[in-house]
């Protein structure tokens, strides 16, 4: 059994709804919710569950009751997701809705509608303030001094030895040595992974297209501003089929 469920938000209520499909947005506190038809077999659902993950490539889990969870978690350097796990705990964070579809056509049944009513109250009471300016996934890993050695640029306008160019789409992607700025959340060198547009593959459960321009929670290489920019998870949520 798992001993934790996306911790740092557990103080936030979780919805009672059984059951239905929680879908981790990066690491920030947003978790999106969808309510999944309660007659249908625990089986099924795993089976919808593992679909929804290997879709969108975001961690999701099943919540059939209040200590009935099943998780997917998506390690970002396998292709493969992973093993359905377990668990007592339930998710809980800051409630989305009606953002992110299942691969599946849900029976509009009279209970489905009713319980589909109770999550969007639900999310309307646990609606936060503020805004979002980062999903805590963009800080790399602390660069070691063999890192500086190996991905240090050779001069003006290098991004470094670390990018390589992809022989498919013609954009660089792989590691990039970011120096920090000191009184920072990074004061010290970093190293972050840059992905090409081919590393893109979070995609609508629903339409097949991908969630975003590009990967989620992931560097891409600007060559027009020489420079990385980042792509949060929470773009996934302006996502619309076709």
């Amino acid at each position: 059994m798992l001993t934790y469920a996306w911790a740092g938000y557990g103080s936030l209520p979780a919805f009672a709804g059984y059951p239905y499909l929680v879908t981790r947005i990066g690491a920030c506190a947003l978790r999106h919710l969808t309510v999944v038809p309660a007659d249908w077999s625990r089986d099924r659902l795993i089976e919808l569950l593992q679909k929804q993950a290997a879709s969108n490539q975001m961690s999701t889990c099943l919540v059939l009751g209040p200590a009935d969870a099943i998780y997917v978690d998506i390690d970002r350097d396998r292709v493969e997701t992973e093993a359905p796990v377990a668990s007592t705990i339930v998710p809980s964070g800051m409630p989305v809705v009606e953002r992110i579809f299942v691969p599946a056509d849900v029976p509009e049944t009279a209970e489905m509608i009713e319980r589909r009513l109770e999550l969007r109250t639900f999310a309307e009471r646990q609606r936060g303030t503020g805004y979002i300016v980062g999903d805590n996934l963009e800080g790399g890993r602390i660069a070691s001094s063999e890192d500086v050695v190996r991905l240090s640029a050779r001069g003006a306008g290098d991004p470094g030895p670390g990018l390589g160019v992809c022989q498919t789409c013609g954009e660089l992607a792989g590691d990039l040595l970011q120096t920090g700025e000191p009184g920072t959340r990074y004061p010290g060198p970093r190293v972050i992974r840059v992905d090409c547009r081919c590393a893109n593959h979070n995609r609508c459960a629903r339409c097949g297209e991908t969630l975003a321009d590009r990967r989620l929670s992931a560097y891409f290489w600007d060559a027009a501003k020489q420079g990385v920019w980042y792509v949060a998870a929470y773009s996934a949520l302006s996502h619309r089929c076709a």
